[in-house]
């Protein structure tokens, strides 16, 4: 069981983590440790131990992609590039990671909206569906997600996952590296 505090992407980054090598046993629990708290559940802070484990990696390549994966879908009809992190800066108006905006033709679908703001609970699956069919998400398309370094961006893998997509792709030096390469294009807007 992976969990997080605040916002479930950092549980997702993991939980992609380990898909990339093969281990797909991890679950999430949604809203967090803030939400297990709030509950009431029972928490320990003693150490724990359990027997030794053997983990035999069985890797998945092109669920973790690079800046030349992602300038090679620009313009193709047979991908969906996809933007978590907020509006502002998907449209340009905050320069967080350098230039200001983002990679072109990509669409904005906001991990943060995906989660219900008072519980931090993901929002009912037929509303995170809908969120990603309004921008172009189809199912039959190859899926390349950004945001700032790989970490929203899971958030979004983790429910596109959950929803039946099967290529997925997580750019993980995201708008850390595209925004400071100059030989790569911005948009804004």
């Amino acid at each position: 069981m992976l969990y997080a505090r605040a916002s479930l992407q950092w549980a997702t980054r993991v939980w992609w983590m380990l898909r990339a090598i093969g281990f797909d046993d991890a679950a999430i629990l949604d809203g967090g440790f803030d939400r297990w708290s709030a509950e009431g559940r029972p928490t320990a802070t003693e150490e724990t131990r359990y027997p030794p484990a053997v983990l035999t990696a069985r890797p998945r390549p092109g669920l973790f992609i690079g800046k030349e994966e992602v300038r090679a879908a620009i313009g193709d009809a047979g991908a969906c590039t996809i933007n978590a992190l907020a509006p502002d800066l998907h449209r340009g108006e905050n320069a967080r990671y350098g230039r200001p905006g983002r990679i072109p033709g990509s669409v904005n679908v906001p991990a943060a909206a995906l989660l219900d703001p008072a519980t931090l609970t993901i929002r009912p699956a037929a509303e995170v569906a809908a969120s990603f069919a309004a921008v172009g998400a189809d199912p039959g398309k190859r899926i390349l997600l950004y945001c700032g370094g790989g970490i929203a961006a899971t958030l979004d893998a983790f429910l596109l996952h959950q929803l039946g997509y099967r290529d997925i792709a997580v750019y993980d030096a995201s708008m850390s590296e595209w925004a400071k390469d100059e030989s790569l294009p911005i948009e804004q807007g």
